[in-house]
């Protein structure tokens, strides 16, 4: 039987190190996904006097997400939920409802939840008519 000398397994033993680090970080990084965001982008004026679209965007929603659906509630400043409206989510992670009736001059929160794997997920946006 051959002898084996302590540099020889020290100097294996150096080279396979990395190997097996390399091999453990490789599915964290795999796995690592973006998490769904939803986000408010905006609102604006229609045409009519008091009517406005508010705009939605859904990004990261995890693969194979279909048929992603959600709600908008609204709140005036210092008060409570008055409203909501649900809206479905397009194919390029957007939807839009629209508003009518705010008076002028009052501050709104609306906020935008959808469920993604079970899991609520918001963003907030707050506006003055």
């Amino acid at each position: 039987m051959k002898d084996i000398s302590r540099r020889t397994v020290l100097t294996y033993g150096a080279w396979s190190a990395p190997v097996i680090a390399l091999a453990v970080s490789a599915p964290l990084a795999a796995a690592s996904v973006a998490a769904a965001t939803v986000t408010i982008t905006g609102i604006a004026a229609v045409g009519f006097s008091d009517w406005h679209d508010l705009y939605i965007n859904v990004a990261n929603p995890p693969a194979g997400a279909q048929n992603v659906t959600g709600r908008v509630t609204w709140t005036p400043s210092g008060g409570s939920t008055i409203g909501s409206s649900g809206f479905s989510v397009d194919s390029n992670g957007n939807a839009s409802i629209t508003l009518a009736g705010f008076p002028t001059g009052v501050s709104y929160t609306f906020t935008a939840t959808v469920t993604i794997a079970g899991s609520p997920v918001s963003g907030s946006f707050v506006h003055t008519f």
